[in-house]
C-alpha cells in the first residue's frame, strides 16, 4: 500500500475541513489522524467592543472646547 499525501486542514467547530482536495474514490476508506498543527496558533477569542460603555454616565459642559482663562497670556 502507497502512503498518501499529508492533506491539511482546520477544524470549523462543527467538523474537519480540508485545506485541499482529496484525490479519493467515493465510498473510500481512509485513517484519519488528528494532531494539532505546531506552527499554527489557535485562533483567540473575538473581544468585545468597549465602544459607548459610558454613555450616559456623565455630562460635558457646554464650553468644554473653549480656551481656558488660566492660559490666557499664552495665546
Amino acid at each position: 500500500m502507497t502512503p498518501t499525501p499529508f492533506i491539511k486542514g482546520h477544524f470549523d467547530g462543527h467538523s474537519i475541513v480540508l485545506d485541499e482536495p482529496a484525490s479519493l474514490a467515493v465510498g473510500q476508506e481512509v485513517r484519519v489522524i488528528v494532531e494539532p498543527s505546531p506552527l499554527v496558533a489557535p485562533p483567540k477569542p473575538a473581544r468585545p467592543s468597549l465602544a459607548g460603555f459610558a454613555k450616559g454616565m456623565f455630562a460635558m459642559s457646554d464650553d468644554f472646547n473653549e480656551p481656558l482663562d488660566d492660559f490666557a497670556e499664552y495665546r
